[in-house]
């Protein structure tokens, strides 16, 4: 068997890692010797596309060709960047960024790589979960497992410590916030709640910096830098560059030119914290939520995990240590952690299939007795119609913070005579309005002829490892059964990741 990879497809750095000949992960550096690689895809004139740190500086020279924070867009059916006649989806894009890290693994490693494993946010939908499958298999990747973010994390620091902990993990990264809770200890890892934002991230803190700036120009010269796109990119680039310095200096200064005019603007670590203190706010609200779920006060919390590159942030460890009056654990890096997490996951994986070459170190031989249980991070339901007002509404039928695999049934009624179908309607979301949950997927359930009032279905709902969703709805006096396979109705069938595969063949990825 060839060796499988983790992989932390990040919005804005995404690394690999593998675990070496000792069973233990390490990270895999790219083709630039770089530890992380810029999740930015350049597209050049020559059929040639760039993926990385020459990607990110390209932004401000030619934006009009480069895409950046596609992950954000995972899951988007109306987003599209086109070049030239052809457009590119989140995923094809997406699968543009995994294709660099696996010929940058293949490198590396010298042999095919095929397997691999790859991380999402906990609080990624079903939608985009199957989006970066998708991503992965139109890349040329066997995606054997999709695994939440702070999962990955926890199996990068948990299986080193052999005591039994509670720990949280505060995931903040370029474009994505999650807080969870989980069990760590004795080959097991056991989620207990997840929460979080895909919109909240480090992008968000450099836009607070950037509006700063601009405003200071506009002051100053009456010239609005965020008017044209090279400007605008030039301006994020510095923002993030400042973001950085005030991470270990109090003051960073900002230099922009635009319209024959230039200013240098100089921002207080202070300054940035006030400003940014909203955005600090919303995670805070999120923890306090996921400890409410878990039920868990900071007492019974033995160690918090930092991971992500935008926890750097002096007031994100100040904001941890004054809520749970404890500092939080510097173990493990907050770049590699996921991607190194994720290895051990394919580890997992690869040592339970009976990988010999993993088997044959004793680390190996742990992790095929490790055992990860997650849970959903979103709660799934049915529409309903009540009887006596005759208005729909959401019956969920697996709540969110549920441990998965997870399987559930239950039987519901015709609600008129002469009944020919049943409307069958998958919701997520955990309120009972259906107006404020999103349809994932519908269908109808035909009768083999009109059935009176009352007459009994029978629901099934199964969330599986990779968290996505099958779900049935069967008569069962005449076997008819209606299926949701959700996982399957988002993911693209062997021919068209073929096509997709087909078209990116047409340019060379560096």
């Amino acid at each position: 068997m060839s060796r499988a990879i983790g992989i932390d497809l990040g919005t804005t750095f995404s690394a690999i890692a593998v675990l070496n000949e000792f069973g233990k992960a390490e990270i895999v550096p790219n083709a630039e010797g770089e530890r992380v690689t810029p999740s930015v895809v350049y597209f050049g004139d020559d059929d040639c596309v760039v993926v990385g740190s020459v990607a990110k500086n390209s932004a401000v020279s030619d934006p009009h060709n480069v895409v950046e924070f596609i992950k954000r867009q995972m899951g988007n059916a109306d987003y599209a960047f086109t070049h030239g006649d052809t457009e590119y989806g989140p995923e094809q894009i997406s699968a543009l960024i995994l294709r660099k890290l696996k010929q940058d693994a293949e490198r590396l490693l010298g042999e095919a790589v095929n397997d691999a494993v790859i991380t999402v946010p906990a609080y990624f939908d079903d939608t985009r979960r199957r989006a970066t499958i998708n991503a992965g298999r139109i890349a040329g990747l066997n995606v054997l497992r999709i695994i939440n973010e702070p999962t990955a994390a926890a199996l990068a620091y948990g299986l080193t410590n052999a005591s039994d902990q509670r720990i949280m993990v505060y995931d903040l990264g370029g474009g994505t916030f999650d807080v969870t809770i989980m069990d760590v200890g004795r080959g097991e890892i056991t989620v207990v709640a997840t929460d979080g934002d895909h919109m909240l991230g480090g992008n968000d803190f450099d836009d607070q910096i950037m509006l700063y700036v601009n405003d200071a120009f506009k002051r100053e010269h009456g010239v609005d830098l965020l008017a044209e796109v090279e400007v605008q990119q030039d301006l994020r680039q510095r923002a993030e560059a400042a973001k950085k310095t005030l991470s270990s200096r109090p003051s960073a200064k900002i230099s922009m030119s635009a319209s024959g005019k230039r200013l240098t603007v100089e921002l207080t670590r202070e300054q940035f914290e006030q400003m940014t203190g909203h955005l600090l706010e919303r995670t805070k609200m999120l923890v306090e939520s996921v400890m409410s779920e878990a039920k868990t006060g900071w007492g019974q919390i033995d160690t918090v995990l930092l991971v992500g590159g935008s926890t750097r942030m002096p007031m994100v460890r100040q904001m941890i240590e004054r809520m749970s009056g404890k500092a939080p654990s510097q173990a493990i890096n907050p770049d590699e952690a996921v991607a190194m997490g994720a290895a051990v996951q394919a580890g997992i994986l690869m040592a339970q299939k009976g990988d010999a070459s993993i088997l044959a170190t004793a680390e190996g031989r742990r992790l095929a007795n490790t055992r990860v249980t997650d849970v959903t991070s979103h709660a799934f339901g049915i529409v309903l119609m009540d009887d006596r007002t005759k208005t729909e509404y959401n019956q969920v039928m697996i709540a969110r913070n549920t441990p998965i695999p997870h399987e559930v049934q239950d039987h519901f009624y015709t609600i008129s005579n002469n009944q020919a179908r049943v409307k069958f309607v998958v919701l997520q979301g955990q309120d009972r309005d259906p107006a404020n949950c999103n349809t994932i997927g519908e269908t109808e359930l035909e009768f083999d002829r009109p059935k009176p009032r009352g007459y009994p279905v029978r629901v099934t709902y199964q969330y599986d490892a990779n968290m996505v969703m099958h779900c049935y709805m069967e008569d069962e006096r005449t076997g008819r059964i209606a299926q949701l396979h959700i996982s399957q109705s988002g993911r693209m069938s062997d021919r068209e990741v073929e096509a997709k595969r087909r078209l990116m063949d047409r340019v060379k990825v560096d």
